[in-house]
């Protein structure tokens, strides 16, 4: 489905209500856990360094065309 170095839409809660929690951000796999767990580096300066790296379910994903 993704490998690392894919570059990928993220999405932290789809169903939300909110615009802004569904709003797809960019970002990169970083690591393949199985094939439907990854690690991400969401590339959004407005999020805290710290909060960058996140372990996500290929749901939140969506290929970056």
């Amino acid at each position: 489905m993704f490998e690392v170095d894919d570059w990928v839409l993220y999405t932290q809660f789809p169903d939300s209500i909110s615009d802004t929690l569904k709003k797809p951000k960019k970002a990169v796999i970083l690591e393949v856990l199985d094939k439907e767990e990854f690690y991400i580096w969401v590339d959004d300066p407005d999020i805290d360094i710290s909060w960058r790296r996140k372990k996500v379910k290929a749901e939140n994903l969506k290929p970056l065309n």
